[in-house]
């Protein structure tokens, strides 16, 4: 669509007040004139706008852009209808439009209020069902780690009471009586001491498992060490015996050395036999047997009193003959933090047996009933190791913090079958302290033995779990079934405005149908002759009964308008000044005719549908105007057919698509009619459909724009490989009258015909390459506009085919130094006075000039003229 046809659906029909005529005003501009010609009363609009009518109508649209005028535009005769017609009825398409609507928003509302409410039921009954199956899954993990970690305590307790036995059995008081044998405490040392620990040091899940004899300082110290120097090969490592030759001190020291300890730089020393703040300074307690001995030979002869942590834990075994938990330590083959302790079991020197059973020795005496603790048994472990393989592989971030009385605080994150140290300190997240499940660990039933016992070392673990144990329950599940409810919400929402856009879409595109037939109706036809189209396509639909009362009243409208033009032809030629005579005197008379029916041949029609006598009256009369005042304007491209040949087709249309379409927004800023193009040739009219004052100047003005657009735009060709610098543009304007109308057959047309045309052809063939060429027809009438300084007298006379020789003119746009003339601002600013003073002198030289001119051609005499 071109722009003058976007423009016209644009804007609003008005009626012409002036002349009657049922007109489409094409542009803003024009309406704005419109509207103002029809509300201004002053004086000078009654003026002839000829050519001192161009000062009228510049200061008229002057003030029109500048919103000088506050009066409103005048009322259509459809609003004015609309307004005093009765209110609107219950089938009036506006009304059933705003009840579809209503209805259309009722439905969706009521759709997203059951997706909201649906998927917020959803939402919360999927969270609340994670919730508890998070709750459920913690408790259970809660009761399993709780009982492996007691597990695991007793397992450890058990395997050193079972190995205490072994030495109690073996080496008690009472046997070695019952076998006529001295006692041998502390001197006791277990043949295949590994077999016997392997097993044992395997179910409790332990690090190492050792025998600890008790040694007082004073009373067995060196009797002991005797005792292990020839026992040396028994615990089952060879350097004990013999040393390396590769190592050093303290590397190479044997079991001859004797018991030892660290000092403060823990450098090793021969224990001093004293344990200063012990509850038994004098005690030691040497690592005699162990398992495994690799990696733990260099621990045989060591003094386990002699360290704090361990000491007060050998300390409550003696005191309460219970078995003890160090605190936790940080072992000498770990590299990295990895909290371990040392259960300690005392190992007693008899079995305490019941009264009611007592003991006798081989003689029959009965022997001395009671027990005293001469050794211990330790088992190292690593805390880790309680909490391993416990969870299924799907729990995930269970925290667990290992808790002394000491004040001792380390943390673990329990994830399936493997356990991660997290570091020291409490390191859960307090959001899930109320969570929050602690197991106390115990050693036996060392609460039944000694009761309650604040100086002994007991353990805590406090579970709680974690985000990530959260995750694996708590997930976006209920998002995603959220979701879901709100898809299948949204889908049927889609549905149902897929339905109804189709229905809508249908309904446009036959309204659609209907404007794109309107528009290429209004691209082929100017907008009075398209009025007429309308009006006869309407008159064709009625039956035969309303069609007489159609032809009837489309009699009454003619006269109507005649009668009309008539009225303004005399207010006209009354209220204008001698400038109008100029179209008076050229004959000007403007037949409107109204067509009733649509014109035969806009579809394919039989042969006996084409009119061949006009016996119906109006309905089959050719639809045809003259039109006395035009100008034609034909632009042809200078060196266009030898370029085209050289082109291929898709490079000679970009050329003419993006001329053409820069001339045809020209033409719909300049108020030009684009009549049609002829293979590069462009043309353009002025003056039709609707009469235009200075059309003759407006036709020029466009022809200065198109060439300046030409160059542009084969500048921009050029740049793209077109070579398109070396063509040019000419143009030929003619003014004069011609005929206009639809010519109708199987593809009907708005056609000109008239020897206006085929002057303004010979203007433009006989024109140069760049240049405007007019005629002297349309010289004379842009003299009369006051734009002379365009034109420039071509030198010689031009031989037009059929017209013989002629005198044309060059034109082109004000040059420096040119004439004087009034500014549109200037003009619009004159006093009332002035401005009417300036338009008589203008229109008395007008005239003078005109009436000279007359003179002339008709050769009037002297005596004819009186």
């Amino acid at each position: 669509m071109s722009s003058e046809e976007k423009k016209l659906h644009n804007t609003t029909t008005a009626s012409a007040m002036e002349d009657g005529d049922v007109q489409i005003i094409s542009s803003a501009s024009s309406t704005s004139e419109t509207n103002n010609s029809s509300n201004k009363s002053t004086s000078r609009e009654s003026i002839s706008t000829s050519s001192t009518g161009i000062l009228r109508m510049r200061r008229k649209s002057s003030r029109a852009s500048s919103g000088g005028s506050g009066d409103h535009p005048p009322m259509s005769n459809a609003e004015s209808g609309r307004s005093a017609s009765s209110p609107v009825d219950d089938d009036h398409p506006e009304k059933q439009n705003r009840k579809v609507c209503m209805l259309r928003g009722a439905m969706i509302v009521t759709l997203l209020t059951a997706t909201v409410a649906v998927a917020t039921l959803v939402y919360l009954y999927v969270t609340r069902d994670e919730e508890r199956n998070f709750q459920t899954q913690y408790q259970d993990s809660v009761s399993k780690v709780a009982e492996a970690f007691q597990y695991g305590i007793d397992t450890k307790h058990d395997a050193a009471s079972t190995f205490s036995t072994i030495y109690t059995s073996i080496y008690g008081n009472i046997v070695q009586e019952v076998e006529n044998q001295k006692p041998v405490w502390p001197n006791a040392t277990l043949p295949f001491f590994a077999e016997k620990a392997k097993d044992l040091l395997k179910i409790s899940n332990g690090r190492a498992l050792s025998f600890n004899p008790i040694i007082t300082q004073d009373v067995n110290r060196l009797e002991w060490e005797a005792h292990a120097t020839e026992s040396a090969w028994l615990p089952g490592d060879k350097s004990l015996i013999v040393p390396p030759p590769d190592l050093t001190w303290p590397n190479n020291r044997t079991v001859s050395f004797g018991i030892y300890s660290r000092d403060a730089d823990r450098n090793v020393v021969y224990d001093p036999g004293f344990a200063p703040g012990s509850r038994y300074e004098d005690v030691l307690v040497p690592v005699w047997q162990i398992h495994p001995i690799k990696t733990n030979e260099k621990a045989v002869m060591f003094n386990l009193h002699s360290e704090k942590n361990r000491q007060r834990a050998l300390d409550d075994m003696l005191e309460y003959e219970v078995p003890t938990l160090t605190a936790i330590l940080q072992l000498v083959q770990d590299s990295e933090t990895r909290p371990s302790s040392i259960l300690f079991f005392p190992v007693f020197d008899n079995f305490e047996t019941p009264e009611d059973f007592p003991v006798f020795d081989n003689v029959g005496m009965p022997l001395v009933n009671g027990t005293n603790v001469v050794g211990s048994i330790s088992i190292v472990f690593s805390w880790d190791t309680l909490l391993q393989r416990i969870l299924p592989n799907y729990i995930k971030g269970m925290i667990c913090v290992l808790q002394s009385s000491t004040g001792q605080v380390y943390s673990y994150s329990v994830s399936g079958n493997d356990v991660t140290f997290l570091g020291e300190g409490d390191k859960h997240d307090p959001k899930y302290d109320k969570y929050k499940e602690v197991v106390q660990a115990t050693l036996g039933n060392t609460a039944e033995q000694i009761g309650q016992v604040d100086y002994l070392i007991t353990y805590t673990l406090v579970m709680y779990p974690s985000q990530t144990f959260e995750n694996e329950y708590v997930t976006n599940r209920a998002g995603i079934y959220t979701a879901g409810v709100v898809l299948i919400f949204l889908c049927t929402s889609a549905l149902f405005l897929l339905y109804d856009y189709l229905v809508e879409d249908r309904q446009q595109k036959t309204a659609r149908f209907a404007r794109q037939s309107a528009n290429i109706v209004d691209a082929m036809f100017p907008a009075g002759f398209r009025e007429r189209l309308y009006k006869s396509h309407q008159n064709n639909n009625n039956n035969s009964g309303s069609k007489a009362n159609s032809r009837r009243s489309s009699d009454n409208d003619e006269a109507t308008i005649k009668a009309s033009n008539r009225t303004n032809g005399e207010n006209r030629s009354r209220s204008q000044s001698p400038s109008r005579r100029r179209s008076s005197t050229m004959g000007r008379k403007i037949v409107t005719l109204q067509i009733d029916k649509f014109m035969k041949g806009t579809r394919s029609a039989p042969k006996d549908h084409i009119p061949t006598n006009y016996s119906n009256g109006d309905d089959d009369k050719p639809i045809a105007d003259l039109f006395l005042d035009t100008s034609i304007m034909f632009a042809d491209i200078v060196g266009f057919t030898k370029w085209s040949t050289e082109r291929s087709p898709n490079e000679v249309f970009t050329l003419l698509e993006r001329l053409f379409w820069e001339f045809d927004e020209l033409a719909a800023q300049h108020n030009v009619f684009k009549l049609g193009t002829i293979g590069d040739c462009y043309i353009a009219v002025t003056g039709i459909p609707n009469p235009i004052e200075d059309h003759a100047s407006l036709l020029t003005q466009f022809s200065f724009a198109a060439r300046e657009k030409v160059r542009e735009v084969c500048a921009q060709l050029d740049a793209e490989g077109l070579d398109t610098l070396k063509l040019d543009m000419r143009f030929g304007i003619h003014s004069g009258a011609i005929t206009a109308g639809i010519l109708r057959g199987t593809k009907s047309r708005f056609e000109l015909f008239g020897d206006t045309i085929n002057t303004a052809s010979r203007m433009e063939s006989t024109s140069v390459g760049g240049k405007i060429q007019v005629s002297a027809e349309t010289a004379e009438l842009i003299k009369l506009d006051r734009r002379g300084k365009w034109l420039v007298k071509r030198d010689g006379m031009i031989t037009a085919k059929g017209k013989g020789e002629l005198q044309t003119y060059w034109a082109e746009p004000n040059p420096v130094g040119s004439r004087v003339s009034f500014s549109d601002e200037a003009i619009d600013h004159l006093p009332d006075d002035d401005f009417n003073k300036l338009e008589s002198q203008e229109s008395d030289r007008y005239y003078q000039h005109e009436y000279d001119k007359q003179e002339e051609k008709e050769g009037f005499s002297a005596d004819e003229k009186v």
